[in-house]
């Protein structure tokens, strides 16, 4: 069953990442930046259900291969083709991507390495690789913690402290941007224990609903019981805390953009880099925007266009890179300027923004109903087929 709240917000992110993948203003850049990845590990954790894959690991490390790695290889070689299609056809005999500089086998390694700045031409892919592998590790975590939440969130702990300082100490990048997990994994696990908390609301509501009964009732009677009227205080007191944090991690992130409005800095987080920043401000600025626009999007509940991002949002992060290029070439050419021009314009990134994510509807419809194989999923070939015959009967 789908939640829709969490595809809207799924939507609100991969739409920031699109958006911020333009030279934007540096407060807002510097901003968006401080937490929009550590959501989408965050939403991935709280959809993980580890029910379903507790008993069979094996089970579990097929689907995420075929849902996250299968994608990564299969938008990688795409995009490198259109790539390599395009620089030829732009100024045949020169090399003006810097990707095809280096020799095909190097290219090979980069694609199969899976790191951001290897895979120059579309760095978005990352992510893909980076989530299998933060997976397994929660998956390794909650095999033996799951039921034990203190132990769990302590061994998330210690995941993070190292991912933090993996980068201090090691020069050395690691496969499929294991060393990023080591970080991702807090969120991640943060997002599956928030899930837990989440569907225990109704519990929680008919406990309270029952204190209520027995409270009156003990009225009525003319009892006092005090270790009912200490258990009822401490409810009262966790319910004022829960409903005080979404306002704090709001005035948070707007303290915070303020202080990026007067005081901009280009010290931005980048987990495709490993640039984390400051230990403590990057993992709570990471925490308060993530739980600021989830108690948001908890209240506004569903939004079509969103949702619709939303759920497609592993073809928006694997194309919208490629489609970026294209459009800012257009734009380049049809104002005839150059694309400095353009740094630090929010209505030009706010625009190209719009029509990329125009652009990739029909891809979407494409994708999903002709090529399900390129998101991991598994589809029938009928529609492929007709496309097939459609095809023929044009060019014949």
């Amino acid at each position: 069953m789908r939640i829709h709240w969490i595809d809207a917000l799924k939507g609100m992110g991969i739409m920031l990442m699109v958006f911020a993948h333009h030279s934007l203003p540096i407060a807002l850049d510097t901003y968006i930046f401080s937490f929009h990845m550590p959501l989408f590990f965050f939403i991935s954790g709280f959809l993980f259900d580890f029910g379903k894959y507790m008993e069979s690991a094996s089970i579990f490390v097929k689907s995420r291969f075929r849902s996250l790695i299968v994608p990564y290889f299969g938008f990688a070689l795409l995009t490198c083709l259109f790539y390599f299609l395009l620089d030829t056809a732009f100024q045949p005999g020169v090399t003006n991507i810097k990707f095809f500089e280096a020799d095909a086998l190097y290219g090979i390694y980069s694609i199969l390495y899976a790191l951001g700045p290897l895979i120059s031409y579309n760095p978005p892919l990352w992510f893909l690789t980076c989530l299998f592998v933060t997976e397994l590790l929660f998956y390794g975590f909650a095999k033996r913690y799951y039921l034990e939440p203190k132990k769990l969130v302590l061994w998330l702990a210690a995941a993070g402290v190292i991912g933090y300082l993996y980068p201090v100490y090691v020069p050395l990048r690691l496969f499929w941007n294991a060393d990023v997990a080591l970080s991702a994994v807090v969120f991640y696990g943060a997002g599956n224990l928030f899930r837990r908390y989440v569907e225990s609301g109704r519990q929680k509501s008919e406990e309270k609903e029952l204190g209520e009964k027995l409270r009156d009732f003990n009225f009525r009677s003319g009892l006092r019981g005090s270790d009912f009227e200490s258990g009822s205080n401490l409810r009262e007191t966790l319910h004022r805390v829960d409903m005080l944090l979404p306002g704090i991690f709001i005035l948070l992130n707007l303290f915070y953009f303020g202080y990026l409005l007067e005081f901009p800095t280009t010290n931005k987080v980048n987990m495709n880099v490993l640039e984390y920043g400051d230990f403590l401000s990057y993992y709570l600025l990471a925490f308060s925007g993530i739980f600021a626009f989830v108690h948001l999007f908890k209240r506004i509940g569903s939004s079509k266009i969103l949702e619709f991002y939303g759920r497609n949002s592993l073809i928006v992060l694997a194309l919208h890179f490629p489609l970026k290029a294209i459009l800012t070439k257009l734009a380049i050419l049809s104002f005839g300027v150059e694309l400095n021009y353009f740094y630090y314009n929010m209505a030009f990134a706010l625009s190209l923004t719009v029509l990329n994510l125009l652009f990739l509807v029909p891809v979407i419809y494409l994708i999903n109903n002709y090529f399900p194989f390129l998101v991991g999923k598994k589809g029938s070939s009928a529609k492929l087929e007709d496309l097939k015959v459609y095809f023929r009967k044009f060019v014949s």
